[in-house]
């Protein structure tokens, strides 16, 4: 069995009952928390994993070594050994990055879901307000976020944010062309939730920037309303993520036909 949850599952009480229940059912668990951009995904993403099998040690194949490093930290530590969760694969390469996922889209057009072929389907914007406008153009840079708009444009900062002195660094935040983006959540087009500004546009990310920095596909289908597809992209375990989890699925899977 595979199970996914957020990282803080494996520091509590809930996470010592689920191993303690499946070890007694037979099971041998190894539980892990990855980052999304270990795998592929432009995106920092950090989820908790317990795998468990009852014919084979998963801690033998799980975590699988990791494919990209942070170029920030040196380069990769390469391990041949399958168990060695600190380990890369000989051919890790760096992170990839915003600039990598969306920089070859054009500017978005229109405020709903596009009639035409995908990528453009997703791509389209928002109706902002003055106000808001006026914000995001007070805080232009890569990295800038709810503080910066305070200190730039302090007659733009909501009250509620001038208050607050700690916390919600991401807020209201730009993202970085040169760095994967920030876990992506269901309400990505809202700036004021996360680190949800485009690197250089006065616009929220759309859609289909959300979806790509999710690791989806241009190819993969997403139906419903648009409130209803961001939270298939947001909600989602991120698909380079989940395709490298499902190896080790495969890998168990397999242990049991020897």
């Amino acid at each position: 069995f595979v199970m996914e949850n957020v990282p803080q599952l494996l520091n509590s009480f809930e996470h010592g009952e689920i191993m303690g229940t499946a070890e007694a059912l037979g099971f041998k668990c190894w539980s892990e928390v990855l980052s999304a951009a270990d795998y592929g995904v432009p995106q920092t993403r950090r989820r908790a994993f317990i795998v468990g099998c009852r014919f084979f040690d998963p801690s033998q194949v799980f975590p699988p070594r990791r494919s990209l490093y942070d170029p920030r930290k040196g380069g990769a530590q390469t391990s041949f050994l399958q168990n060695d969760g600190n380990g890369y694969l000989p051919s890790a390469a760096k992170w990839r990055t915003v600039r990598d996922a969306i920089a070859d889209l054009p500017r978005p057009r229109g405020k709903e879901i596009r009639n035409e072929p995908s990528p453009l389907d997703l791509h389209f914007g928002r109706s902002p307000t003055p106000k808001s406008i006026a914000r995001y153009r007070a805080i232009p840079e890569e990295g800038m976020n709810r503080f910066d708009l305070q200190k730039c444009a302090p007659d733009l900062t909501p009250d509620c944010w001038i208050r607050k002195k700690s916390g919600g660094t991401d807020l209201f935040g730009r993202l970085w062309w040169d760095r994967p983006a920030f876990t992506i959540r269901t309400e990505f087009f809202k700036p004021e939730k996360g680190r949800y500004l485009h690197p250089k546009q006065h616009r929220p990310i759309t859609h289909r920037e959300a979806a790509r920095l999710q690791s989806f596909p241009d190819e993969f289908v997403f139906t419903g309303s648009k409130i209803e597809i961001a939270r298939q992209i947001g909600n989602a375990v991120p698909p380079g993520l989940a395709a490298r989890v499902a190896d080790v699925v495969f890998m168990l899977l397999t242990m049991n036909r020897r």
